[in-house]
């Protein structure tokens, strides 16, 4: 089962100047986690409403309402939700013709851009046929979001993404705050107006993502409870009960 539920499937193939647009969506995320995959054609993602983290090529980004992500073909990319609201995102699906290239890249749009998109979306048809009609109001959407779509190099690495990789040690936060020349108080809160997340929080998403991972991977609780760096299966239950509200066994059987 997929892991979104599509509001808006528009498959066309328009040709101009270049550009190959093939589909225009509208995804509700259905599950908590989207895995690493990659599309043979590149990829806008707008996030509308919701919030998480989507990572691209191995790098995290936080990713809430007017974040705009370009994917080129074959980039592997994932998404985990981070807060209560599972998000809604316009997916576009294109391809550059000749010797234009597409570049990962992230830009976040004004709430003003973010308005008029949704505004335009309202005219697009949901499903179906569509007529001669209807192409104006694509259109419309296509170019404002080409409009938005960074063209600069990447930018520099966010504290979110400069932090991930220590977080993920056990090292206590207090070293690992002044390891990189912070305050731990001080860290956690430049990082809280960032991404919305402390740092013990953010060492609580890693870790439950390892979590999450190892259950899929494990035949037993305690088998991923060691897998996932807990040396207590008891502590590791009582702990991912916090973080999810189900027992790992219950979470396990989901479908």
């Amino acid at each position: 089962m997929p892991a979104w539920s599509p509001l808006l499937v528009q498959k066309i193939e328009i040709h101009a100047l270049g550009f190959v647009l093939r589909k225009l969506q509208l995804n509700r995320h259905r599950d908590a986690e989207v895995a690493s995959h990659g599309h043979d054609f590149a990829q806008l993602i707008l996030y509308l409403n919701g919030e998480g983290v989507q990572t691209v090529n191995g790098r995290r980004r936080r990713a809430r309402a007017g974040d705009l992500f370009v994917i080129p073909a074959a980039t592997p990319h994932g998404f985990l939700v981070a807060g209560r609201s599972r998000p809604l995102c316009l997916v576009l699906d294109y391809e550059m013709e000749g010797s234009s290239r597409v570049r990962v890249a992230h830009r976040t749009l004004s709430p003003a851009t973010l308005n008029e998109l949704h505004a335009l979306l309202v005219r697009v048809p949901r499903k179906g046929r569509l007529t001669l009609g209807d192409y104006p109001a694509i259109l419309a959407v296509v170019a404002r979001l080409l409009a938005q779509s960074p063209a600069g190099p990447e930018p520099a690495p966010t504290l979110f993404e400069k932090l991930a990789d220590h977080v993920r040690s056990p090292a206590p936060l207090g070293k690992i705050a002044r390891d990189l020349g912070y305050h731990p108080d001080h860290l956690s809160r430049k990082l809280k107006r960032e991404s919305g997340l402390g740092l013990r929080a953010l060492r609580d998403r890693f870790r439950l993502e390892a979590a999450q991972a190892a259950l899929r991977g494990e035949p037993t609780v305690a088998a991923a409870s060691t897998r996932a760096g807990f040396d207590d299966p008891n502590y590791f239950a009582r702990w991912f009960r916090r973080q999810t509200g189900r027992q790992p066994s219950v979470w396990r059987k989901k479908p």
